[in-house]
């Protein structure tokens, strides 16, 4: 799998957990993300470090693990 399709999966995956939770991307901020930094996660433009992935499964409420559970 080459990076940028890695990216876009987990962007996938963030979108699909972040409806599932039924939260809007402005709601990501109160979990500490800038509104056009969480949407070029979801859009998978950005490369994320350990620290953000972690904060992302936190906002969910979701092991860092299930960010990787592709469909």
């Amino acid at each position: 799998m080459t990076d940028e399709r890695l990216m876009k999966q987990i962007g996938k995956r963030v979108r699909q957990l972040r409806l599932a939770r039924g939260l809007k991307q402005e709601g990501m901020c109160r979990f500490g993300f800038e509104y056009k930094y969480y949407q070029r996660i979801e859009y998978g433009q950005k490369n994320l470090s350990l620290k953000t992935l972690n904060k992302l499964a936190k906002a969910f409420g979701v092991p860092v693990a299930e960010l990787f559970r592709f469909d």
